[in-house]
């Protein structure tokens, strides 16, 4: 069996290996990496079409303008679309760039190590500028409706993963990305990082769900007068349930695709030459 050393695209020298075994081992793993990117990209398009769409779509601010009836003025009303960009920077974020974050180290398996690093770090970046916003507009909307906070299950569980995420990328940052610790440190720490990382992803998956089914059962029970509550158990809402269901199936199939890519040991990244050679 012939082997060979090359260099990839982006410059890296890939291991030697199988060149017949190597492509057929992979078919699967394309497959579910375009697999991925299609519920990915598709959880992307209906999280931002629902949320633009339905309910008021997005708002920003605390006060709006609104016209009083009979053409007798204006008035200032409380904002109330807030909610709206949260729930699209949370699944945007903690979803979407967390995932893709992960799958680095399986996309570019044969790059040089650094390259892939550089892009892990930099998607979880991303990530922690859209949950803070994120929280920025949740905190506002609340405020503005004269609402209470940390009460429910959702929210709760929100600051756990959050601050999860938070140390866990010090964490990595500190071990891994600029690294302040000793060889034999990281070489413990990086199970931990893996295992706890894959966690807080299963973890933001679930948490984005529960604000999903919270949202649904608020608008439901208390919002029937805008019309969903009196349709969505039949599906009659001009598209709205059926935009929300299928987005929220998208969320579970990529989160599925992003988690079976990255425990399957088939398609472990393996040390390329140049790693080995340092």
């Amino acid at each position: 069996m012939a082997s060979t050393d090359y260099y990839s695209e982006t410059g890296s020298l890939i291991k030697g290996i199988d060149e017949k075994e190597e492509p057929r081992q992979l078919r699967s793993f394309s497959f579910f990496i375009a697999l991925s990117q299609v519920f990915g990209f598709l959880m992307l398009f209906l999280t931002g079409y629902w949320n633009a769409t339905w309910q008021g779509g997005y708002e920003w601010g605390k006060y709006k303008v609104e016209e009083l009836p009979g053409g007798l003025g204006t008035t200032e009303v409380p904002v109330e679309g807030n909610w709206h960009y949260h729930s699209t920077f949370m699944t945007y974020g903690m979803v979407f760039l967390q995932g893709e974050a992960i799958l680095m180290y399986r996309l570019f398996r044969h790059e040089r190590k650094i390259f892939s690093k550089f892009l892990h770090g930099l998607f979880h970046l991303f990530t922690l500028i859209l949950i803070i916003f994120g929280l920025i507009a949740i905190v506002q909307n609340k405020n503005n409706g004269g609402d209470n906070h940390m009460f429910s299950a959702h929210s709760w569980f929100g600051v756990t993963v959050m601050t999860s995420f938070v140390l866990q990328y010090i964490a990595g940052f500190v071990s891994f990305g600029f690294p302040k610790v000793s060889p034999s440190v990281r070489a413990w720490y990086l199970p931990i990082h893996r295992a706890v990382g894959l966690l807080i992803f299963g973890g933001a998956c679930a948490q984005v769900l529960m604000g999903y089914m919270e949202q649904t059962w608020i608008v439901y029970a208390f919002y029937s007068k805008h019309g969903f509550g009196n349709c969505y158990n039949t599906l009659d809402c001009h598209g709205e349930g059926l935009v929300l269901n299928f987005n929220i199936l998208s969320l579970i199939f990529y989160a599925m695709t992003v988690l079976y890519l990255t425990i399957n040991k088939e398609y472990i990244r393996h040390k390329t030459i140049d790693e080995e050679q340092h």
